[in-house]
């Protein structure tokens, strides 16, 4: 397959499902083979297949807990040996699993496990991909930041902290890395229709017309709009683009009126 990304390797992380299975599909449209991981292990190995078969790139899973150093540094080293080493690393694995209560009142190693998934996890594996991408003079690093690595809310401290922390380590690693043809940014996604999101609306966990009224564009965000903004961030033509952090929230951010009535809202579904 020819494309912008043909023969470079590109890994992702949480590509079993939402916006990783997303933007793994829109990486091999691109050309790239994908190295593909997830904690779960048959998904992803299945998830791999169905990929390689669909879009006729070379696709290889491998199950792996981002927490833990030597799941890791099993998991790239078997799949540089299967593909190559590593020009593309998309850092999804994540969890938004706290009890929204303070800090104070929540068991402690929910913080920690938030932090060791979303910031330990992506400093490990751009550790372990970033000497192959200086070899190659060619690298693209993408984080999966939040709003909530831009602004805070209340009683979610561990998942504001960790999206915080991205941030300064996209940063970081920009900073480290410019001279050697690595790009390294975060992308900042609102509030998304993942599979995750949609199964905690349906069970009335979380309003969708709610947050969709507070977001300026009147909806949530789709995981493709997302991995668009990913897949451009990995084109070899973005790198003149480093250390940035894109918003991709329908206005969130932005927003800082106390409520004003800003107008009719789209169909659900509503591009």
């Amino acid at each position: 397959m020819a494309g912008t990304l043909a023969g470079r390797v590109a890994l992702v992380t949480g590509a079993a499902s939402g916006i990783g299975l997303v933007t793994a599909r829109a990486l091999g449209r691109m050309g790239a083979a994908l190295a593909l991981v997830d904690l779960d292990s048959d998904r992803i190995t299945a998830t791999a297949k169905q990929i390689e078969a669909e879009l006729g790139v070379r696709c290889v899973g491998e199950g792996c807990d981002v927490a833990d150093p030597e799941a890791c540094a099993k998991a790239h080293a078997a799949l540089t040996d299967a593909l190559g080493p590593i020009a593309v690393l998309v850092s999804c694995a994540g969890i938004n699993a706290q009890r929204i209560e303070p800090l104070h009142e929540q068991p402690f190693d929910l913080f920690e496990r938030m932090i060791a998934i979303h910031v330990h996890g992506s400093a490990r594996m751009a550790a372990l991909c970033v000497p192959a991408m200086r070899g190659q003079r060619f690298g693209r690093i993408v984080h999966i930041s939040s709003i909530l690595g831009l602004m805070a809310l209340p009683w979610r401290a561990g998942y504001t902290t960790a999206k915080h922390a991205l941030v300064g380590l996209t940063r970081a690693l920009a900073l480290e890395n410019a001279r050697y043809g690595i790009t390294v940014n975060a992308v900042a996604p609102g509030y998304v229709l993942t599979p995750v999101l949609e199964e905690r609306i349906r069970r009335g966990i979380l309003d969708y017309e709610r947050y969709a009224e507070r977001t300026p564009v009147g909806r949530w965000g789709r995981p493709e709009e997302v991995a668009r903004v990913i897949a451009f961030l990995c084109e070899p033509a973005s790198g003149f683009i480093t250390g940035a952090v894109w918003p991709v929230d329908g206005g969130w951010t932005m927003r800082g009126d106390p409520g004003d009535d800003l107008g009719p809202r789209p169909e659900r579904d509503g591009g």
